[in-house]
């Protein structure tokens, strides 16, 4: 194989297509087989995101070479540093490749690829468990415990002035309460397994870690009310903020949010459908709630008048194409609708999908306020 030209992560992009890098994804990284729609999307994040260098930045190039795995199962490609830099500098690395290294362009993209979404495939999700560092443009762990705590009491304020309620820790139910203990013990235990501690100071850590999970699990839940809360007074939505407290009963919550990276010449909502019927990365609980937003309201010109309409065209494709993919995992369950209008989007739209697990699903009731 002849010696390959340097080029800069963003050029390797632009020279494959994603359809021929996905088989060496799964060959290189088999584990990553069931995220193809997720890799898909960061490649196509990455492919639109113009390149910016930062002078802080861990560094300037990204080394292609062949390594030992840690467990010495075998030589694999390695992109080095890749990890830990915001990707638009990372776009701008020149890869150095060694001679050693006889692979394709779609395999130092799936390389690189594997690497960029160490922390995540979206920004979005990169942001929930990292920040960008005040002295520098590299990503920074934060702390659990005061920032769960804090994030939560703001929001449940939030929440109380849209006409909400929120339960205390002992009005979750018998169940919910022994999993976030269970969860609190296996924290406790990972923190001080070898500390002498009296029995006071065991049941304070041991307390502190239980509000640990619970703060995290109702900031969680707190954040898709708060998002979605403005749009609630729609005219095509009928769920209300009581309806939407009671997720914080749940058994079971999840959320999954997928915003489109559509060119300006395609549509944003034929982009996720087409993305959602390739691949499975839908939540799969008995409950859903459905958060379609856009950047603009949907008007359609009728010969009496104007009228607002719940959903384009292309969306209700989208909406079809979600109750089918969803309806194949439980039966009996409900599917949920709300419509959001977010100017900052534009021409994209943003599909927030909230699964749950409930006594008593989320039901619309003409008289609940």
């Amino acid at each position: 194989m002849h010696k390959k030209k340097n080029m800069t992560f963003k050029e390797l992009l632009n020279s494959v297509n994603f359809e021929d890098v996905a088989p060496h994804i799964v060959r290189m990284y088999p584990e990553m087989k069931d995220c193809l729609g997720w890799f898909n999307l960061h490649f196509d994040i990455l492919r639109q995101m113009k390149p910016i260098h930062h002078l802080n930045a861990n560094s300037d190039v990204c080394n292609i070479s062949m390594k030992d795995w840690e467990d010495g199962t075998g030589l694999h490609l390695n992109a080095f540093p890749m990890e830990g830099d915001l990707w638009e500098h990372s776009l701008t690395k020149e890869l150095i490749i060694a001679p050693n290294v006889k692979a394709c362009n779609e395999e130092l993209a799936a390389c690189c690829l594997w690497h960029t979404s160490f922390y995540g495939f979206t920004y979005g999700k990169v942001e929930e468990s990292l920040h960008i560092g005040e002295e520098c443009n590299q990503l920074v762990s934060i702390p659990d415990m005061r920032h769960y705590r804090n994030a939560a009491r703001q929001s449940f304020s939030q929440i109380r002035r849209y006409g909400g309620s929120i339960p205390s820790m002992k009005e979750l139910s018998p169940s919910k309460r022994k999993e976030l203990l269970r969860k609190a013990k296996s924290i406790y235990w990972n923190k001080h397994r070898k500390a002498r501690l009296n029995r006071p100071k065991r049941k304070r850590l041991m307390r502190q870690a239980f509000l640990e999970k619970y703060y995290e699990r109702m900031q969680n839940i707190s954040q898709f009310i708060l998002k979605v809360a403005p749009h609630l007074s729609h005219i095509n939505n009928y769920v209300k903020i009581s309806h939407l407290c009671r997720l914080f009963n749940s058994e079971r919550f999840g959320i999954t949010t997928i915003e489109s990276v559509a060119e300006k010449n395609k549509d944003s909502a034929t982009y996720l459908k087409e993305l959602i019927a390739k691949y499975d990365m839908l939540p799969k609980a008995q409950n859903h709630i459905i958060y379609i937003a856009r950047g603009y309201d949907y008007d359609l010109e009728l010969d009496d008048g104007i009228t607002h309409e719940a959903l384009r065209p292309t969306e209700y494709e989208l909406m079809n194409t979600i109750c089918e993919r969803l309806g194949e995992d439980e039966i009996g369950g409900t599917i949920d609708l709300i419509i959001g209008v977010e100017p900052e989007l534009g021409y994209q739209t943003r599909l927030t999908i909230v699964s749950y697990s409930a006594d008593k699903p989320i039901t619309y009731d003409i008289n609940d306020t």
